[in-house]
């Protein structure tokens, strides 16, 4: 059996997740953390968040796998704190800066083992990969990415369209992002990086290649988060399927992509 803690239990995602963890075979919930709501709620006791050191050190079962979607300065905290009691980690959360994505390295590589993806749902992994090979094929033509999400997401772009522009810039070298457009100015060698955020969409992404004559676009619609909570679980078994070296992976890893 898995014991995973969950933070941010009180959330959309953190929520979706106890409940999968509770119904699914092969884990159990060891503990539920939030900042907020603390107490009984239903079938779950909620934990302080903010005792999360002392949790894990004294939660029993202990806690083999930690799973985070919360916010990023919440996050780097979390993460450490789970790396320093040996506990490894699921984190789909997103918005790190670069400093932050420096001081998660140093807190996980050999010490614990860690899938971490701005997105867990299968068809992203699989868009990814697909907007990659056609990025390939496509070298010279214009690309805008557009990505919609929910009124209450905070961060913009979101993680997935910022994974998206890095792999174009992979293919094609470093191009500017440029955040919406306004005013009278020519498109120069950019990326194009347009975000909505409007009632309770759960996630759409477009990644459009223009050419001269014609345009692909290559897009992926959550309908419900239950895509995300499926690709959690499906991590947290990966991770415990067979020895895994002590460092980051992603979910490119685990569908072996």
């Amino acid at each position: 059996m898995i014991n995973v803690a969950v933070a941010g239990a009180n959330g959309r995602m953190g929520s979706l997740i106890c409940k999968d963890v509770l119904e699914a075979d092969e884990v159990e919930l060891a503990v539920a953390m939030d900042v907020s709501g603390i107490g009984e709620k239903g079938n779950l006791k909620i934990e302080d968040a903010k005792m999360m050191d002392k949790i894990f050190r004294e939660v029993s079962p202990k806690a083999d796998v930690y799973v985070d979607f919360t916010v990023a300065d919440a996050a780097v905290e979390n993460i450490e704190t789970a790396s320093e009691n040996g506990v490894n980690l699921v984190v789909g959360t997103t918005g790190f800066s670069k400093e932050q994505e420096e001081r998660i390295e140093r807190a996980i590589n050999g010490n614990v083992s860690a899938v971490i993806s701005p997105n867990f749902s299968v068809g992203v992994n699989v868009f990814w990969k697909i907007v990659k090979e056609a990025a390939i094929h496509l070298k010279g033509y214009d690309a805008e990415i557009i990505e919609s999400h929910h009124r209450f997401k905070k961060d913009s772009p979101s993680g997935t369209a910022k994974k998206a522009y890095d792999l174009l810039c992979e293919v094609w070298g470093e191009r500017e992002p440029v955040y919406g457009r306004s005013g009278f100015s020519e498109r120069r060698e950019e990326i194009g990086m347009h975000s909505i955020r409007a009632g309770d969409i759960v996630g759409d992404h477009t990644v459009l290649f223009g050419g001269d004559g014609e345009r692909l676009e290559i897009t992926h619609r959550a309908h419900s988060r239950e895509a995300f909570a499926s690709g959690v679980l499906r991590s947290i078994r990966w991770l415990f399927a067979s020895e895994r070296e002590k460092k980051i992976y992603t979910m490119e890893d685990v569908l072996e992509l």
